[in-house]
């Protein structure tokens, strides 16, 4: 039980607090006017985190958009889809080809990538040849066509030719691969190391080692 009386002497004044009461007294004091001071600073940074926050995920969408923006130049690349272009020889002949795409390699480089070339060569007999290959490159600045990964060729005479790569250069109106290189036709089944094909006066030649089977019937004819 408590002694109220004792309680009641402290009121009265016939007893005085002690230091040791008065001192937990003042750290209480100094305790209780630290939390209403840090109460509205705590509650001011916050205020200002949720201002700050919105601000900051702006900045790193902003950041994350850049990555993704067009390298300087990139923009001024030639770049055409599912187009037609014409290549003109030095004897003024026009050249038709077909590509899915057609890519600048370098802005101003005037070096094309093409891809699935396709085009027809017209001959000075009426003839014609129409190759086309997966990739290939054309430079403006050579006019030298260059296809690969596999060139097919089609001769409006029936015959057909197969090599890795081939060159034409419009300026000399010349065809021309150093690899393997395969011909159907009439005159039968031929294999050499490479070719040189002149448009203007339709002349194929075979270069390095060539084998060349003939269909038995043309041989019997020529004896």
């Amino acid at each position: 039980m408590f002694d109220t009386t004792k309680i009641d002497a402290y009121f009265n004044g016939e007893k005085e607090f002690s230091p040791q009461k008065e001192n937990s007294l003042t750290r209480r004091a100094k305790i209780m006017r630290w939390i209403k001071i840090a109460l509205p600073s705590i509650a001011a940074l916050l205020i200002g985190l949720l201002i700050v926050m919105p601000g900051l995920q702006t900045e790193s969408e902003r950041l994350a958009v850049d990555i993704t923006r067009p390298k300087k130049g990139e923009l001024e690349k030639l770049h055409m889809e599912q187009t037609s272009f014409y290549i003109t020889d030095a004897n003024n002949k026009v050249n038709n080809f077909n590509a899915d795409n057609i890519d600048e390699t370098e802005p101003g480089s005037k070096l094309l990538k093409l891809k699935n070339p396709s085009g027809i060569l017209p001959n000075a007999d009426n003839t014609w040849v129409n190759i086309q290959s997966p990739n290939g490159y054309y430079n403006q600045n050579t006019s030298l066509l260059r296809l690969l990964d596999g060139v097919e060729v089609f001769y409006s005479n029936g015959a057909t030719a197969t090599s890795e790569e081939m060159f034409f250069d419009f300026k000399l109106s010349k065809a021309y691969s150093i690899k393997p290189t395969t011909v159907d036709g009439e005159s039968g089944h031929i294999e050499s190391q490479g070719f040189e094909y002149y448009q203007d006066k339709d002349l194929l030649i075979f270069t390095g080692k060539t084998h060349i089977t003939m269909p038995e019937e043309q041989v019997k004819g020529d004896n």
